[in-house]
């Protein structure tokens, strides 16, 4: 019951317009249970002139005249248009409700993307995620529609229909009901093995949005070394699992659906053999058997809803199941703190104090990392892939925590500052270059919410990007799109500076800010780099020569650890690692 209440919370802002709904429902419940009743008159009392019940009598007239067979049919067209309004207005309410529940589900599982944590990320493939968010989600909206307010509505109808036909004849209505039990049985029989396989295919299907993602994001590597082949059999793999998957999850609906509809026939039958000896017997009135038909299929019509509820509510639980447990991930990112920025001091000193830490427990990148920047020093961090170059970065801003262990910024442990707080003095340039769909003011402008025009233009200057932007079609609003597939990487780095640039942060980390470059260009963000770094500490990871030249000092990372730090002329002069692989490499 858990995860259903948890999933029904999203619909809880809605509850006045659900009463409002089940008020409607009342309505056409009731209606439903009048329209069949003029008919049954029409049969009785203007065909066979039996006498109308007493109340009916005087305002329809005598039986077999025409104004009674002009009411009555009035009466029935008015009944069928008030249930069918009533009707109408009831499932688009609820319809309405699906929707707004989804659109907050939808916000939830994107809020949970803006939280989710770097190790939490890693866990987790860009497909399936998608996946979740677009299809999953609409799960939210299958369960109250046709799971809460389907069942309500079908409830009520079993129940009030039920009432009606014991008045009308008992022996009819016992053997109508006798269905039940065999339906609650096949429900349940099938309603566990339904939800199972759901889970399974929708796991598939999310393999599937996961391949194309990767293809879309590797198309070049791909074609370059000639694997469409096995990439093309890889993603046939993937969808034979899910034909085979949803295969199995529709052959058994399908079974499900024909054992119900086998157990509503049989019922049926079984009515239509107990009516005829009735009617034969004296003991019914054919109106009243036609009422009793009537009341018999609105019966079962909701009884078949029920038993298609048991379905799919089975599969709407393993797609909200899905959304929730992504949520759950999500909620275990960065915990907030709850200090303002105003406590730390600018530029900070930045301490990292037997730091343990890594994307997989058990497998730390950093081991017992010590390591003190004071304020206003550029350090360039060097060492071999896998290091934890990068993880260093990453703590700064929390985008990944520490197992054990502590980062100081300006005396204050990250976790306490909020994290808004925190990544506020923090500008970040990371070693992929990123841009948004957009044009390339607005990429820039990313960097400082309500930056002019002025000061975007002084940021790409100062990254010396404003050349390359004059060259482009439209300049500073060039759309560079989804990709930035018109930008070398060279570009696109220059404007990931300038983003920085623009957002005047007290701390700048930079993640081999000049990899992509040509050496003019290089030099150009060197010197760019030298004037922007006064006053601010800075932390960047760095190969080549040329770069480590703006750093103060150069700490070497190997292994997880703190091999050795100091000037370039001390660490050649040492002759340990820096010397003999990196100098020398």
């Amino acid at each position: 019951m858990r995860p259903l209440m948890r999933s029904l919370s999203f619909f809880r802002a809605d509850w006045p317009r659900g009463l409002a709904t089940l008020g409607m429902l009342a309505v056409s419940t009731g209606l439903g249970l009048l329209k069949p009743w003029p008919l049954a008159w029409i049969v009785d009392s203007f065909l066979g002139h039996r006498p109308l019940p007493e109340p009916l009598a005087a305002w329809l007239g005598s039986p077999g005249s025409p104004r009674q067979l002009t009411l009555l049919v009035a009466l029935l067209a008015a009944l069928h248009w008030g249930h069918a309004g009533a009707s109408a207005l009831q499932n688009g309410s609820i319809i309405l409700i699906g929707l707004r529940g989804l659109a907050r589900v939808r916000r939830a599982i994107f809020d949970g993307l803006l939280r989710l944590s770097l190790k939490r990320q890693q866990n987790l493939e860009t497909g399936d995620l998608i996946y979740r968010a677009t299809w999953d989600a609409c799960a939210f909206q299958t369960l109250v529609q046709h799971g809460v307010f389907t069942s309500i509505a079908a409830s009520v109808g079993v129940v009030s229909m039920t009432l009606v036909m014991m008045q009308l004849n008992g022996r009819l209505t016992l053997v109508a009901l006798a269905t039940v039990p065999i339906l609650v049985w096949g429900i349940r029989g099938f309603s566990a093995r339904m939800g199972r396989l759901a889970g399974e295919a929708q796991s598939a299907d999310a393999g599937i949005a996961t391949s194309v993602q990767q293809l879309l994001a590797a198309l070049p590597l791909v074609q370059s070394f000639t694997r469409e082949r096995s990439e093309a059999e890889r993603f046939q793999q993937r969808t034979e699992r899910s034909l085979a998957t949803r295969w199995s999850q529709h052959r058994t609906e399908v079974l499900y659906l024909a054992v119900v509809a086998g157990i509503l026939a049989a019922g049926t039958a079984a009515i239509a053999w107990t009516g005829a000896t009735e009617v034969a017997a004296g003991r019914l009135a054919v109106g009243h058997l036609l009422v009793f038909l009537a009341y018999l299929g609105q019966l079962y019509e909701p009884l078949n809803q029920l038993s298609n509820v048991g379905a799919t509510v089975s599969v709407a639980r393993a797609g909200t199941g899905r959304v929730l447990e992504f949520l759950d991930a999500a909620s275990g990112g960065p915990a907030e703190g709850t200090l303002d920025s105003s406590r730390v001091a600018a530029p900070p000193e930045i301490r990292f104090e037997t730091v343990v830490a890594g994307y997989r427990e058990g497998n730390p990148v950093l081991k017992q990392f010590d390591l003190t920047i004071p304020a206003g020093e550029t350090v360039a961090i060097v060492g071999p892939s896998g290091a934890g170059k990068t993880t260093l970065l990453s703590l700064v801003s929390r985008f990944l925590d520490p197992d054990s262990g502590r980062v100081m910024f300006g005396g204050v442990d990250v976790r306490e500052l909020r994290l808004e707080a925190l990544r506020v003095l923090v500008a970040w340039v990371p070693q992929e270059p990123i841009l948004l769909p957009g044009t390339v003011a607005e990429n820039i402008g990313f960097g400082r919410a309500g930056a002019s025009r002025e000061e975007i233009v002084s940021a790409a200057r100062a990254a010396h990007a404003d050349e390359f932007i004059q060259r482009l079609p439209s300049g500073y609003d060039t759309q560079v799109g989804d990709g930035a597939a018109r930008l070398s990487s060279g570009e696109k780095q220059r404007l990931n500076l300038a983003r920085a640039f623009l957002k005047r942060a007290p701390v700048l980390l930079l993640d081999e800010p000049t990899s992509a470059l040509d050496s003019e260009s290089e030099a150009l963000i060197l010197e760019s780099l030298r004037a922007w770094s006064k006053g601010r500490t800075v932390m960047m990871v760095a190969h080549r020569l040329r770069t480590l030249s703006v750093a103060n000092r150069i700490v070497v990372v190997r292994d997880g650890t703190l091999l050795e730090q100091g000037t370039r002329e001390d660490l050649v002069a040492r002759g340990g690692y820096f010397a003999t692989v990196l100098e020398n490499g």
